[in-house]
């Protein structure tokens, strides 16, 4: 079973009330001065986020997170002559070790988290990308080398997108997701995803305020997709079967052979 309550605090309304204070004070009074302070930082820690930091995010980029998942879920369209097919169930039975039962919730399982990761993906992006659009706030590089104005309320230009950060949006989006199915190395998952939030201000691509917002987003959107319509679903499947990822890998692997 699938448990989000160490979660759930992302959801109450103390915390939503916490959040927005905190971009509101960062915004107006922390953003400049911690961009201009971030600029004497050393050499090495700029080359750390360009040339370690940033490839990663670039790697667990939405877009190729979403296409893994349509080819899971295209590889699985015809799972069900699979299972009517006595010899090929067979194979598959005796190279996982696991009953039928459990082959055919295993499918139904892979098919309902990588829905879930798309929904996730895709949810959180529109809605960061339409409230990029909405606010309109200058990146650092342009708002301190070409003098545009901080806000430029309902624009499309690039340069004036910048809040919230959809990088560290997607790095959090994503965090939340292994978090909710691997319920391990919780600490080491959010590390990395803050550090690919923290990279945006080296790159002159982000404010503070801007990856405080993106988290947030990022955050919150998988964990209400999940309990609205995930959490049954898949609960239903894992109490009556007891499947690890580990299984789910087997299952793929071999599935991809028969």
């Amino acid at each position: 079973m699938i448990s989000t309550r160490r979660l759930n605090f992302l959801r109450s309304f103390k915390f939503c009330i916490l959040t927005f204070s905190l971009i509101i004070i960062t915004f107006i009074f922390i953003d400049i001065p911690f961009f201009q302070f971030s600029r004497t930082f050393d050499g090495f820690i700029f080359n750390f986020f360009k040339n370690f930091i940033d490839p990663l995010s670039d790697f667990f980029d939405p877009f190729n997170i979403i296409l893994l998942c349509l080819f899971l879920i295209f590889i699985n369209l015809n799972v069900h002559k699979i299972i009517k097919n006595d010899i090929k169930l067979r194979t598959l039975e005796l190279r996982t070790g696991f009953s039928s039962e459990k082959v055919k919730s295993s499918f139904s399982l892979i098919n309902l988290i990588c829905k879930h990761f798309i929904y996730s993906l895709a949810g959180a992006g529109i809605v960061c990308n339409l409230l990029k659009y909405i606010g309109g706030v200058s990146r650092p590089k342009y708002f301190f080398l070409e003098g545009y104005d901080r806000i430029n309320f309902f624009n499309f230009e690039h340069k004036v997108n910048s809040f919230p950060s959809g990088h560290t949006q997607a790095a959090f989006t994503l965090a939340i997701l292994l978090i909710i199915y691997t319920n391990r190395f919780t600490l080491l998952i959010l590390i990395f995803a803050i550090l690919m939030g923290i990279s945006r201000i080296f790159m002159s691509m982000h404010f503070p305020s801007d990856l405080l917002f993106g988290a947030y987003i990022g955050s919150l959107t998988p964990l209400l997709i999940f309990e609205y319509f995930f959490k049954e679903k898949i609960n239903m499947i894992l109490k009556s079967n007891k499947i690890s990822l580990i299984d789910l890998g087997k299952l793929l692997y071999n599935r991809v052979f028969i």
